[in-house]
């Protein structure tokens, strides 16, 4: 887990499998910003969890502002009452309507189709430009006020810089380790949206950005920042206790509870062919609900002067 040494009570982390990626340090971080390398498994959905405990501050609201390789901020905000949520607070993909139904598609990990040469490319520089925003997920954390309803009508922006990219030559990475983007699964239903809501910002700087940057296992290794001869956990969990290192002990605690996890959640899926299509449905809606985001069109600081227009907040 990501936490924040100025603002303890608070972390982030990358979810796969009902459990979270193990976290590597990022040794060229930029200056106030907490940085970790994780694992990217090819086709594998994942979601952004947040947690927020004591002594984390709460007489504020908290805006998080999530980016995913680059894709336009998509927005969360928790009114002081709900931060503290003991299950967390989840964003685990992209959400729309459609014939007054809510659908949400999930945050993937796909590979890069990286080839010798590809056909038909004729600016190689512009898709340099687009690659340095893959494999990375960047989170903006600001403290919120004067949280209330918005009677505005809802929007729903579109998620076109996480579709799948063509071939990609190797002169065009130029030795850079990206192994990975995120892409969206098939759309599911989804619950219906709650109200959206307005606020003003305490601070429009972030008090804490985070960034999770993902790669496969070979890159990170490439980068050293895991260790080369680290044993894949699948070969080394009949070893006795004993003889295993503190990571690797983690690694296959790690295995063993998502298969328990992936074990639990096809014997429900098998279970769920005999309820009532209206269980079944109540599961649909509610299971692994996803958080509500908002998109800010305008916003002003407490600070400023009143005629100025406050955050007005859509989805």
């Amino acid at each position: 887990m990501t936490t924040c040494d100025q603002h303890p009570g608070m972390k982030a982390e990358i979810i796969v499998d009902y459990e979270p990626l193990q976290e590597y340090d990022d040794d060229e971080a930029e200056p106030g910003v907490v940085s970790k390398y994780v694992e990217a498994a090819s086709g594998k959905e994942f979601a952004i969890k947040f947690t927020f405990t004591r002594p984390f501050p709460t007489q504020h609201g908290v805006e998080i502002k999530v980016s995913v390789d680059g894709e336009p901020d998509r927005v969360l905000a928790y009114s002081p009452e709900e931060l503290c949520k003991a299950e967390g607070h989840y964003k685990r993909g992209v959400g729309f309507q459609k014939d007054g139904q809510f659908y949400r598609q999930n945050y993937r990990f796909t590979a890069l189709n990286i080839v010798e040469e590809a056909d038909g490319l004729s600016n190689v520089t512009d898709l340099r430009k687009d690659l340095l925003s893959k494999g990375s997920i960047k989170l903006e954390y600001r403290f919120i006020a004067n949280i209330h309803t918005s009677d505005e009508p809802r929007r729903y922006k579109p998620a076109s810089a996480l579709s799948t990219m063509g071939a990609i030559p190797e002169k065009a990475l130029k030795g850079d380790a990206r192994s990975h983007q995120a892409t969206l699964s098939e759309p599911r239903r989804a619950r219906a949206r709650k109200p959206l809501v307005n606020y003003n910002y305490v601070n429009r700087e972030p008090f804490t950005t985070i960034v999770f940057k993902y790669r496969s296992l070979t890159a990170l290794k490439a980068l050293r920042i895991i260790d080369e001869d680290e044993e894949d956990p699948t070969l080394v969990e009949d070893r006795a206790e004993d003889a295993m290192t503190p990571a690797q002990l983690r690694e296959v605690l790690r295995l063993a509870r998502r298969r328990e996890a992936e074990a639990s959640q096809q014997l429900k899926q098998e279970r769920s062919g005999a309820r009532t299509i209206k269980r079944e449905r109540a599961e649909t809606f509610n299971h692994e609900d996803d958080d509500d985001e908002v998109t800010i069109v305008e916003s002003r600081s407490r600070k400023r002067p009143r005629g100025e227009p406050e955050v007005i907040i859509l989805d």
